[in-house]
């Protein structure tokens, strides 16, 4: 196994030049691992949480520079996005417990190319591929959410918050011709705080779900991982639950050795902090993009964490756990 940057023990990953407990410590690796992140906090875009300095493209890549100009790719009448009918139950994260897997019919899933994260381990890395993406109107888009089959509509991703200004046009639409319509989020939850309340509005008004992805508690772990720091997720989720609280629920993906039972065990304490009946799902594991060289999560990890989320809360569940061979 190579060696750890700064204490020279082992460390699991050819990537994430740090052990999991360095990691924790410093993340002066974080602009090594993760291009473009030196862009964050400038003023030039204010989509997310991010506030770009758009020098040639924002992190997303939604914004860019020409001349003297800012454009964008996507507005609150057209979006880079690719949609489909996911017959109902699904396998949402939220699949457990949502209502809307109780009905019979489709939901409409909006996958939004763009992210504001950067993520080494993104299962769904090909929204970085904003040049493939298709241009699709809100008049399109409009067609597909009022089948009478549709029963509910889940942005996801990528993550929607670099175009959420159509993911709330095309919701608010939906809703003024029918009520029988769930709004669903899947996000990271570092969106600008405004829009994110819009949208928790949205699923509070038809019945939906905001489901925020924590990915880590340590604020130096999780830039490391996502390129990131998480300060205005855990802002936005405060928000939204003195808002909307009928809507919150949260997962984790359990990266092998890194997001391990203290990891979760913080998180879930701070979601009970707020309601111990809080729907919070641990997600196995599986490699992808950066992070082929980690395997799916350790039976023993993924043990470990349940345990630890259920010292805090109630209501935690295991997603892919077909992965580890428990089902």
């Amino acid at each position: 196994m190579p060696e750890c940057r700064m204490c020279g023990n082992p460390r699991p990953s050819n990537v994430i030049p740090l052990c999991p407990s360095c990691a924790r410590k410093d993340w002066i690796v974080m602009e090594e691992l993760h291009e473009g992140t030196g862009l964050i906090g400038g003023n030039d875009c204010r989509l997310c949480s991010n506030r770009c300095r758009v020098e040639n493209e924002g992190l997303c890549r939604i914004r860019y520079r020409e001349g003297n100009r800012i454009k964008a790719r996507s507005s609150s009448r057209r979006a880079l996005l690719h949609s489909y009918l996911d017959p109902l139950p699904t396998n949402c994260c939220n699949s457990w417990f949502c209502q809307g897997s109780r009905k019979r019919g489709y939901n409409l899933a909006v996958f939004y190319y763009g992210c504001n994260f950067d993520c080494l381990y993104c299962q769904n890395w090909e929204h970085k591929l904003v040049e493939r993406a298709k241009l699709v109107s809100i008049e399109d888009m409009l067609k597909k959410a009022l089948n009478d089959s549709v029963r509910c509509i889940c942005h996801f991703g990528g993550s929607p918050e670099p175009q959420l200004p159509f993911a709330l046009n095309l919701s608010r639409r939906v809703l003024e011709e029918r009520d029988d319509v769930m709004i669903c989020w899947e996000w990271n939850g570092a969106g600008h705080e405004k829009l994110v309340l819009k949208a928790g509005k949205l699923s509070s008004i038809s019945g939906g779900t905001v489901k925020f992805d924590l990915k880590a508690w340590n604020s130096n772990l999780h830039k490391i991982l996502t390129g990131r720091d998480n300060t205005d997720v855990l802002k936005n989720f405060e928000s939204l639950f003195y808002s909307y609280p009928d809507v919150l629920s949260a997962t984790t993906l359990l990266v092998p050795y890194y997001v391990d039972a203290k990891e979760v065990e913080r998180i879930a304490k701070f979601i009970s902090s707020f309601d111990p009946e809080m729907p919070y799902s641990l997600l196995v594991f599986h490699p992808d993009y950066r992070l082929i060289d980690l395997p799916v999560t350790p039976k023993e990890q993924v043990i470990q964490c349940y345990n630890s989320a259920k010292k805090h809360l109630k209501n935690v569940n295991i997603g892919n756990i077909h992965l580890i061979g428990l089902v």
